[in-house]
């Protein structure tokens, strides 16, 4: 190869090197664009949600937690365990109740029974769809037997 040939490659290396480094300053600035707008709306977000840590025991030693589950504020057990996880539920006099979780669904021998943490965990004072959540929460459900 000749001299010029050199020169021209030279050129079209340090052109395309230009070229590659303006995209990335510019793929740079986006992204920092975008971080700072996704840490605002988060921020904003906080305002009216609230995390929760819900525990699901299938009673055969399986459990699974659903740590930091982001619900509105105020919402209910019922609610919020059907954004964690896949649920069925029935209606009565009392209020609702739920007959099945994630496929494990209550028996003539079974049913789930909802608790909720504080220095242990307490027995549910009232149906899962009447008690409200707040930020911080732990609550959990155990599939148990009648016995």
């Amino acid at each position: 190869m000749n001299e010029n040939t050199y020169k021209l490659l030279a050129v079209a290396f340090l052109c395309t090197t230009i070229a590659a480094s303006a995209l990335a300053l510019n793929y740079n600035y986006k992204y920092t664009v975008l971080e700072t707008d996704y840490q605002v709306v988060l921020g904003e977000l906080a305002d009216f949600t609230a995390l929760v840590d819900i525990m699901i025991d299938y009673g055969n030693g399986t459990i699974v937690w659903y740590n930091k589950t982001r619900i509105q504020t105020g919402a209910d057990l019922m609610e919020s365990t059907g954004l964690a996880c896949d649920i069925e539920y029935q209606t009565s006099d009392f209020g609702s109740y739920i007959t099945k979780i994630n496929g494990v669904e209550q028996d003539s021998a079974h049913f789930w029974l909802w608790n909720y943490y504080d220095e242990g965990w307490q027995m549910g004072p009232v149906g899962a769809d009447q008690y409200s959540l707040h930020d911080g929460d732990i609550v959990g459900w155990t599939y148990t037997s009648f016995q």
